[in-house]
């Protein structure tokens, strides 16, 4: 029987896994819905996405109901385990029924019932979004576990003093001819070298140059715009 002291309880009850999940900004419900929760100076805005939940029987109410009352079971768990405070702003999904959005907030109140921080619930604003207040006890536990970038600053971005010029996209080559290596002559086929030509059958220009080959064997390669022999 192995002992206590040589036992792994962090692995055990697998809390480092539990606080890596909690360190991400997303955080996926049961039902294949998610939570997206980002911090700012001012407030904490949680976002609420359905995601990969699209109930069954194909009534939309019903399914964003359903995962509303989800998240918001685990929106209170997450602001007790995250520790946040101050204003939180929750958006949740939009329902139609003025029962549904009672319900979905009257759940969210009676999940909150468990947490002993100071907390106040305001009515849902014409916006459909959720106002609530936490006092701020500790330092929370992203504060806890992180330093602030030395690089940017804790914003995220370089700032450059020019604008930053898009990379261009690649282009697309429809001939597969394009994309073969370069193979020996011996190996080479007739469709690697010469698809671009019998297919769409256009004139293309080519210039020889005679240059003396080395011995051994000869390679040629492929391109978009015909044959090249070197």
């Amino acid at each position: 029987m192995k002992s206590i002291l040589e036992s792994d309880l962090f692995a055990d009850y697998r809390v480092e896994e539990q606080l890596a999940k909690a360190f991400d900004r997303k955080v996926y419900l049961p039902s294949g819905g998610s939570l997206v929760i980002d911090r700012t100076e001012a407030m904490v805005v949680i976002d609420v996405n359905t995601g990969k939940f699209i109930g069954k029987g194909g009534n939309l109410e019903e399914t964003v109901t359903k995962n509303n009352l989800e998240a918001a079971e685990e929106i209170a768990r997450q602001l007790r385990l995250r520790d946040l405070g101050g204003i939180v702003v929750i958006d949740f999904i939009d329902m139609v029924l003025e029962s549904n959005r009672d319900a979905v907030l009257r759940r969210l109140v009676e999940s909150l019932g468990r947490d002993r921080t100071k907390h106040q619930v305001a009515e849902v604003t014409s916006l459909g979004l959720v106002q609530m207040t936490r006092k701020r006890v500790g330092q929370g536990l992203i504060e806890a576990f992180s330093t602030t970038c030395d690089s940017c600053n804790g914003r995220g971005i370089h700032i450059h003093m020019d604008p930053v010029k898009m990379k261009a996209p690649m282009p697309q080559v429809n001939s597969q001819s394009a994309h073969h290596p370069d193979v020996e002559e011996e190996s080479a086929t007739d469709h690697e070298f010469h698809e671009t030509l019998n297919e769409d059958r256009l004139e293309v220009e080519v210039t020889e140059e005679k240059v003396a080959a080395p011995k051994g064997k000869r390679r040629r390669r492929a391109a978009s715009s015909g044959v090249i022999t070197a």
